[in-house]
């Protein structure tokens, strides 16, 4: 899950999904995904030389479908976007059974710091991360506010990822408490947005998706 969420949401630039219309951004792409997941996931994964190919070649079969598709806009593109997510964290957990792991399994790196910061990256990648671009489908699909690019520059991206990586950092580490301290920002941008209706779903869709990462992870 850590190599997925970090090449398919850290290591895509905007020029590589306009790429990716082709067959060569299509295979770069995937390239990436099984060099991430072969650093990560070799000290553990019997057969990794054999498996995570066969996972390259999934991936990019699904990409492609997701590509080919051409659901851009409405509510169809959001659909398409959890679809895929949801088909590729099904091919990663096959690879797992196919290997002949449990899923559930304790990963050993010799270094049990080493365990808990790569299982922490995982929700908080996903949070900030893969949330802006969680975020950024859902106002081109709801249109919640005229230009839904804006959401991708520098500043409102910095801004949702601090926002989500407070969320989930309070609920992770704090006492429940002070889970709702971290719902200040969100209100607060949405203050700062006129509280206008289709802003108020942004900032809500952001604070519960770190929240239920925290809650799922803690």
């Amino acid at each position: 899950m850590l190599a997925h969420l970090i090449a398919d949401f850290i290591l895509q630039p905007y020029a590589l999904v306009v790429l990716k219309r082709r067959p060569v951004g299509l295979a770069i792409h995937s390239g990436i995904h099984v060099l991430v997941t072969a650093a990560i996931a070799a000290p553990f994964l019997p057969r990794w030389w054999i498996i995570l190919p066969l996972s390259a070649v999934v991936h990019y079969a699904i990409d492609r479908w997701k590509v080919s598709s051409r659901q851009t806009t409405g509510l169809a593109s959001l659909a398409l976007f959890l679809l895929d997510q949801v088909l590729h964290l099904g091919a990663l957990a096959l690879v797992v059974l196919i290997a002949g792991l449990p899923l559930g399994r304790q990963v050993n790196y010799g270094s049990d710091g080493l365990v808990s910061a790569m299982y922490y990256a995982v929700p908080y990648v996903a949070a900030t991360f893969a949330g802006a671009i969680l975020i950024y489908q859902i106002a081109v699909a709801l249109g919640t506010r005229p230009d839904p690019d804006e959401l991708l520059s520098p500043g409102p991206r910095t801004a949702g990822l601090a926002r989500r990586a407070l969320a989930i950092s309070l609920v992770l580490f704090a006492a429940p408490m002070w889970w709702l301290v971290g719902a200040i920002p969100f209100v607060v941008a949405w203050a700062r947005a006129d509280r206008a209706r289709g802003r108020l779903l942004e900032e809500a869709s952001g604070f519960g998706f770190a929240m239920a990462l925290g809650l799922l992870f803690r």
